[in-house]
């Protein structure tokens, strides 16, 4: 699985892009295999204004071509990020769960 973190209208931060793919990494490990690849966009919206700005958004390619899209706006990046990652492993349960039920169904 492969993580990608870019960063707009903000300066790029090796340290959030590190916590980045350690958080989801840690949460989508088990569906490494099943995962082609991730990708991460960090944004700030209101520039050095401050606030609830940090926009953070999940791509996520699964196997049979299925794209999945989740985002979050919080006060820091990281927050964002570590709810992001326990919806993204969430979400990606939920599908491939739909996906073998719908198979089983089938038969």
């Amino acid at each position: 699985m492969d993580i990608v973190v870019s960063f707009k209208d903000r300066a790029p931060c090796e340290r959030l892009a590190w916590y980045a793919r350690r958080a989801l990494g840690s949460a989508l490990d088990r569906f490494a295999a099943r995962i082609r690849d991730v990708t991460v966009r960090i944004r700030d919206e209101n520039g050095a204004k401050g606030g609830v700005d940090q926009h953070c958004s999940i791509a996520m390619r699964v196997d049979g071509g299925q794209e999945l899209h989740l985002h979050d706006i919080d006060a820091t990046p990281e927050s964002a990020l570590h709810r992001l990652a326990r919806r993204a492993a969430r979400l990606v349960r939920e599908r491939l769960a739909r996906r073998r039920i719908g198979r089983d169904a089938r038969r």
